[in-house]
C-alpha cells in the first residue's frame, strides 16, 4: 500500500473535461488502497508551485492527475524543489487529451490499472531536459511542430490524435520557413531553412506520433527530427510515416541524437515544451539534458 501521496489536480485536463473524472480518480485511487490528499491546479502554472511545495513538505509521492502539460507543470515543481534539496517521485493518473509521457512509460490510461500500479510502487529514473530554462520530460518543438500545438489548443471538441491531424491541417495554412544555425554536441553549424525540429525525450508525442522513434528516456541522450523546409504537399506525403515512425530515411529528414542543443534564428520560433507553449518569439533555443534526474512510479 502507498502512503504519503499529494494528488495534484488539473480539472482543466483533456480540453477542459479533467473535472468530469475528478471522482473517477478518487474511487481509482481509493480502489487500489492509495492514501492520499489532493490540491486542485487553479491555472496555468499553478500545478508548478504546487508540486514544489508539496515535495518541499516532504511528501514521498506527487501524481500528476492531468494530461502532458500537466505533468510538465509537476516536473517543473518537482526540479525546482531539488535543487533546495528535496526529493520527490512522479505519479501519473492520465486523464488528458494526449497522454503520450503516460503512454510512452508504458503507464496503463485505464485510471484503475494507473492506481494499481502507483500501489506497487516500481519507479523508472529517466532523464530530464531543459530549453532555456524550462524543464521538459517528453519532447520539445520548434517552428511547425509548436505551431501545431498553437493550433491544438484552439480546439476544444476534438481529443487525441484526431485533434493533432485537424491541428497539423490548420498550421499548414501559414506556417513559415525559417532559416536556422542548428549545433549539436559536435560544434560544428549547419545553417539551413527548416519546416520544424523535434527534439524527443520519448518516442511518442501529439496524440500518438512517433516522430523521434528511436528514443528512450534513460539513455542520456536527447533524440533529433530535423525536416528541411518541404512544401505542403510533401508535409501530408510524410504524415502518416510520423504516425508510424518509419521516416527515417527520407531525404528531407535527418534523426539524430545529441546531449545539446542550439538553434539560432533571425526570426522568432515558436516553442512549445510537452505541448505547452513556453515562447513564441525564441531567436535563441538552447536544449540540454539532466540524465536520470527523475523518478517516475511505473
Amino acid at each position: 500500500m502507498t502512503h504519503n501521496a499529494l494528488v495534484v489536480f488539473n480539472p482543466q485536463a483533456g480540453r477542459g473535461r479533467g473535472h468530469k473524472r475528478a471522482a473517477e480518480v478518487q474511487q481509482a485511487l481509493h480502489a487500489a488502497g492509495i492514501a492520499f490528499e489532493s490540491v486542485v491546479s487553479e491555472g496555468r502554472g499553478h500545478a508548478i508551485e504546487l508540486a514544489q511545495r508539496a515535495a518541499l513538505a516532504g511528501w514521498e509521492l506527487i501524481v500528476a492527475a492531468g494530461g502532458d502539460g500537466t505533468v510538465n507543470e509537476v516536473v517543473n515543481g518537482l526540479m525546482v524543489a531539488e535543487e533546495a534539496g528535496a526529493r520527490s517521485r512522479l505519479g501519473v493518473m492520465p486523464i488528458g487529451t494526449g497522454n503520450d509521457f503516460a503512454a510512452s512509460l508504458e503507464i496503463p490510461l485505464h485510471l484503475g490499472q494507473a492506481a494499481l500500479r502507483l500501489a506497487q510502487g516500481h519507479t523508472r529514473r529517466i532523464d530530464v531536459g531543459q530549453v532555456n530554462g524550462r524543464w521538459f520530460d517528453n519532447n520539445v518543438g520548434l517552428a511547425f511542430e509548436a505551431m501545431i500545438g498553437i493550433e491544438a489548443h484552439r480546439i476544444t471538441w476534438l481529443r487525441g490524435q484526431p485533434l493533432y491531424l485537424l491541428a497539423v491541417l490548420r498550421a499548414m495554412a501559414s506556417y513559415p520557413l525559417p532559416v536556422v544555425d542548428i549545433y549539436k554536441d559536435d560544434g560544428d553549424r549547419l545553417g539551413k531553412q527548416i519546416l520544424m525540429i523535434s527534439v524527443g525525450n520519448n518516442r511518442r508525442n501529439g496524440g500518438g506520433f512517433l516522430v523521434n522513434p528511436n528514443a528512450v528516456p534513460d539513455d542520456g541522450l536527447l533524440d533529433l527530427c530535423i525536416v528541411d523546409a518541404i512544401p505542403r504537399r510533401q508535409i501530408l506525403r510524410l504524415l502518416p510515416k510520423a504516425m508510424k515512425g518509419s521516416h527515417d530515411g527520407e531525404p528531407t529528414v535527418e534523426l539524430a541524437r545529441s546531449t545539446r542543443l542550439v538553434v539560432e534564428s533571425s526570426v522568432p520560433l515558436p516553442i512549445h515544451a510537452d505541448g505547452e507553449i513556453v515562447n513564441n518569439e525564441g531567436l535563441r533555443v538552447e536544449v540540454t539534458l539532466a540524465p536520470g534526474r527523475l523518478e517516475v512510479v511505473v
